[in-house]
This record gives structure tokens, C-alpha cells and sequence, in this order.
């Protein structure tokens, strides 16, 4: 079984909340905004800025997080990642709707560019994973997490046309991304 326990000081200490399942807001469970630390048994979750999920991210691999940095104090909620993390893949479309020319990847893109596909992509289908896009190369700038069957139809939506730049799957050796 997975868990999270989520702990209202650092090195894993003070009052505790343990989780099993996905919490799309932590204020109903009275721990909204209040971790400064964490520790993770199982898969790996990631814990969001936001209630219902949005916003920024940080995803935690299995073992003792003992100071959560720019998440200290700042989770609303939480997801397990229940999807298995070996072969991922992923189709980028050009346009909107899954339209125009699709590239599948299956594995780290530090630079779409290399590939003749940097600030083209309009939409996305996730086949197998969980991946991390970035708005710039090398894994940098803003950034979203999608995971699979899931399918974002229109980058405009949310002010990220044509602006991926790379990209990597979450791997289960991952501690911390």
C-alpha cells in the first residue's frame, strides 16, 4: 500500500496527517498549508499549491523528505500517482485538437528544438505514464504534469500555446522533481 504522511515540522516530526488516497483540498482534513515535511512509502504522489490539484507541483519518491523548501507550508492538495512509470509515452500534436503533425515520445527531450518541434505543440495525449512539460529547454521555466489517458485538446486554455520546450517522464528512481 502506498502513503503519505504529512508532518507540521521538519525531519519528520510534530503533528501528523497520514494519507492513502488522493485529497483534492487539505483544509477539509485541517492540514491545508501546514507540512514542512514529509515521508512516502510506496508510489509517489504529488503534492500541489492549490486546492483540486493546480497550480505548482512538487512530486516526492518513496523515503524521508525532511524540508519541502518552496512547498514548506504551501500543500492544499495531494495526488497518488497510481500509474505504472516504465515505457511512457506521450504524442505531441501541432495544433489544437489533436491535429496536424503528431511526434510520439518515449523518453527525455531536453530541447525540441533538436527535433524540429520547440514552441509547436498545441496539444497532447498521454499513452503510458506521467509526464513533465516544461516551457523551456532543459527542464526549465514553468512547468505541468499530465498522466495517462489523460487529454489536453487545447493549449490555449491555459496561456501554453506553442510554448513546450522539453519535457521528461517521471522515472521511479525519481526522488524528488
Amino acid at each position: 500500500m502506498s502513503k503519505i504522511v504529512l508532518y507540521e515540522e521538519p525531519d519528520c516530526r510534530g503533528d501528523w496527517k497520514e494519507f492513502t488516497d488522493s485529497v483534492s483540498n487539505l483544509g477539509t482534513e485541517s492540514f491545508a498549508k501546514t507540512a514542512r515535511s514529509l515521508k512516502v512509502e510506496g508510489k509517489h504522489w504529488v503534492a500541489y499549491k492549490d486546492k483540486a490539484m493546480k497550480r505548482d507541483f512538487m512530486v516526492y519518491g518513496p523515503g524521508e523528505h525532511n524540508n519541502l523548501g518552496c512547498m514548506d507550508r504551501e500543500i492544499m492538495s495531494l495526488r497518488l500517482v497510481k500509474e505504472e512509470l516504465g515505457n511512457p509515452e506521450i504524442v505531441l500534436y501541432e495544433h489544437v485538437d489533436f491535429r496536424g503533425e503528431p511526434r510520439s515520445i518515449d523518453e527525455r527531450v531536453d530541447n525540441l528544438n533538436t527535433a524540429g518541434f520547440n514552441d509547436l505543440v498545441s496539444s497532447h495525449e498521454v499513452k503510458q505514464g506521467v509526464w513533465i512539460l516544461y516551457e523551456h529547454f532543459n527542464q526549465t521555466g514553468r512547468r505541468l504534469i499530465t498522466f495517462k489517458g489523460e487529454k489536453c485538446s487545447n493549449y490555449c486554455l491555459f496561456n501554453w500555446n506553442d510554448k513546450l520546450s522539453s519535457l521528461r517522464p517521471l522515472l521511479k528512481s525519481d526522488h524528488e522533481v
